[in-house]
């Protein structure tokens, strides 16, 4: 009796474990979001505001949201420019459209891009909290019609940057 006593009690500790385990893996690696905290722009959904950045005559665009004061966004133009070169390179009809939150911040953005050595097909004003763009740098893959295919957040590492110049 003791042993099936001791098999059940090693069980339920196991159980126990494993349950905590799952749940410190998951707060700490993938936390909620907290409260308050910008709704993010997720692949398929479809916004009119999105339909209006795709050039004319093109399919697709990689919108890139950046801000002036964003230190990433800075640190992220030679990976830009390296967008802007395989594409050239491929022939690859995705437009590369720059988007800043304001119209003040779109002649400063221009510079800083021109700077780094990155000219995109063009710059628009957008209102990132329309289109969820949680922060900044966020590249969204946007068809004719407004639908974001895939997005990035952040300063990518690598393999992100990898991914990124797939979708060209």
């Amino acid at each position: 009796m003791k042993t099936k006593l001791d098999t059940v009690a090693n069980i339920a500790i196991i159980v126990v474990c494993a349950v905590a385990a799952v749940i410190l893996i998951r707060n700490n690696f993938f936390p909620p979001r907290p409260p308050g905290a910008p709704e993010q722009v997720e692949a398929g959904e479809q916004f009119d505001e999105l339909k209006q950045v795709v050039p004319a005559g093109s399919k697709q665009a990689l919108v890139i949201a950046v801000s002036p004061t964003c230190h990433f966004c800075t640190e992220s133009i030679p990976f830009y420019k390296r967008l802007q070169e395989e594409r050239n390179q491929k022939g690859s009809g995705v437009k590369l459209v720059t988007a800043v939150p304001a119209a003040a911040a779109r002649e400063e953005e221009t510079k800083l891009m021109t700077a780094g050595g990155f000219t995109p097909d063009s710059v628009v004003e957008l209102n990132f909290a329309t289109v969820k763009v949680p922060g900044t740098p966020t590249l969204m893959l946007v068809d004719k019609e407004g639908k974001v295919l895939n997005v990035w957040v952040g300063k990518l590492n690598e393999d992100g940057e990898k991914e990124v110049l797939k979708v060209l």
